[in-house]
């Protein structure tokens, strides 16, 4: 199964994450605004990495919870960064759902 990486935020500092963390893996992209997302898997993609997007409010738990699906669809994921500034309640919720997500990892 292929390994993923997940990153929430698609900036400038996040692309440079993928870039440096990614290689050989999928990237999964997600942001509040598609053309955040896409724009950076456009970068990315003519690079050469092999890149989805996903449109995603991590204030949101069911949100949250679709993103964790569709990353443990495309293969294991072996990379998780949040690249968002956030007010702290919602860094804390982000926290909150990954611990839970990767519970659910470990139990199937």
């Amino acid at each position: 199964m292929k390994s993923v990486t997940v990153l929430i935020g698609s900036g400038l500092i996040g692309i440079a994450i993928a870039r440096r963390v990614s290689a050989g893996k999928h990237v999964l992209l997600a942001d509040l605004r598609k053309e955040n997302a896409d724009a950076a898997a456009a970068v990315l993609s003519n690079a050469g990495f092999e890149v989805s997007t996903v449109t995603v409010d991590i204030s949101s738990r069911e949100a949250v919870k679709s993103l964790a699906q569709k990353a443990a669809s495309l293969g294991d994921v072996t990379e998780f960064h949040h690249r968002k500034h956030l007010r702290s309640k919602f860094c804390r919720l982000m926290c909150m759902a990954r611990q839970s997500y990767l519970r659910n990892l470990e139990i199937s």
